[in-house]
């Protein structure tokens, strides 16, 4: 998982933050790679002794609370980064761009809320999936997207494809170098968007989030 800066905590010097900060990013990656590690799994893998984790995170359910808290300031960066003016397939095409670049953390969330490892996790995606949702329903008020499904049913397709497409890159089974991109234009293909226009967006979208 992606080492991000630890929230600020009143009271914690450099050294006890620094220790934060890896006990978050060890756990981060333990919980991707398996969503039931223990406290000692994570402890281990951070090479400290249980105490110094548990002076951090009393519970497993407060280490959870805290990488969740990280990793939804990350998420919702990228979701305000999001222009809802724009036409709908170009929002859509921002929007996997921009998730794309959290990706870790995405898929952790997704992960955990999959495996019911958090009962806070499904309420605090909700943000992402109304935007999805949102957006999904323009598309087809529009006509730019087809009209076949709901757009609550298009989301979660939409989101379980996302989870397949960084679950197939973290695990090496595709390395394009523009992932994001493809990301991007095969979201747009799967709600109906023909492909050259579907390319043509996923390009500028991208080239502009680099830029």
């Amino acid at each position: 998982m992606t080492v991000r800066s630890a929230p600020l905590v009143a009271g914690l010097g450099p050294r006890a933050l620094a220790n934060r900060q890896r006990i978050l990013a060890v756990a981060g990656e333990e919980l991707l790679r398996d969503p039931a590690a223990s406290m000692e799994d994570i402890a281990t893998a951070a090479g400290m002794v249980r105490r110094t984790l548990y002076g951090h995170f009393p519970t497993r359910e407060a280490l959870i609370g805290g990488l969740l808290d990280q990793a939804f300031e990350e998420v919702d960066r990228a979701l305000d980064a999001i222009d809802m003016r724009r036409a709908p397939a170009r929002a859509v095409a921002d929007m996997t761009i921009a998730l794309w670049a959290v990706g870790d953390e995405f898929r952790l969330l997704l992960r955990l809320d999959e495996t019911q490892s958090c009962v806070r996790t499904a309420d605090r995606l909700g943000p992402v999936r109304r935007v999805v949702v949102t957006l999904i329903e323009r598309g087809q008020a529009d006509g730019s997207f087809h009209g076949d499904l709901p757009p609550v049913a298009v989301a979660r397709v939409l989101t379980a494809m996302v989870l397949a497409l960084l679950n197939a890159r973290n695990d090496g089974e595709w390395v394009a170098a523009d992932a994001a991109e493809v990301a991007g234009r095969t979201c747009l293909i799967s709600v109906g968007v023909d492909r050259d226009l579907a390319a043509d967006i996923a390009r500028t979208a991208a080239a502009d989030a680099s830029s």
